[in-house]
């Protein structure tokens, strides 16, 4: 008879979100077969879930309550994501003895230079060129109809929602190229809207 192999294959590493990312489904299908990954609230801390994970995720560790951060290991590889004061954050994963690792996710100028050429490739319709087969002969006069509604970023007036990093840093870039920027901020709108309400209920 053939051998039979009854040993149980080894578990996958543990990934634990820890006061971050309730919905791991995003991270279970990437990490499917790598990796399980799991949500634990902080109702469930004396569960023993944090102990056995290999990486902890989480926002911030000063956002943690110390019986959180008791929990955490050295041998845990810890992500932190976006954290607010990275300095705090080394300083107190130091003396707690933990391997801290920012993500940055600081990506304004990313963001921007994206927008930006996704921006120009409409206006140059150069999503409509790419398709196009270079040709020996003739490639000059089919591409023309291709070209009709190319528009210059001269004059043309770009609209932004909100200020955060990457609409300054969009804007800064629309404006090199002698656009006209409009931005709408949904935080002032707000707060005047409430100023109005409290005026005219005081009157």
């Amino acid at each position: 008879m053939p051998h039979r192999n009854n040993a149980t294959p080894p578990s996958l590493p543990l990934i634990v979100t820890l006061n971050c990312i309730e919905d791991c489904s995003l991270e279970l299908d990437s990490l499917s077969g790598v990796a399980a990954v799991e949500h634990v609230p902080l109702s469930r801390l004396s569960d023993g879930k944090i102990e056995s994970a290999a990486a902890v995720l989480l926002h911030s560790l000063a956002y943690l309550p110390r019986a959180a951060q008791r929990r955490l290991r050295s041998y845990h590889l810890i992500l932190c994501l976006g954290s607010a004061d990275r300095a705090v954050d080394s300083s107190l994963a130091a003396d707690l003895g933990l391997r801290l690792v920012h993500v940055d996710t600081s990506r304004a100028e990313e963001i921007a230079d994206t927008v930006m050429a996704l921006f120009l490739g409409l206006l140059r319709r150069t999503h409509l060129l790419s398709r196009h087969a270079l040709s020996a002969s003739g490639w000059l006069g089919s591409v023309q109809p291709l070209c009709r509604g190319m528009r210059r970023c001269r004059g043309l007036v770009l609209g932004i929602v909100g200020r955060s990093a990457s609409a300054r840093a969009l804007a800064t870039r629309s404006l090199a190229f002698k656009m006209s920027v409009l931005y709408f901020d949904v935080h002032s709108v707000i707060s005047t809207s409430i100023s109005y309400f409290f005026l005219f209920s005081a009157n």
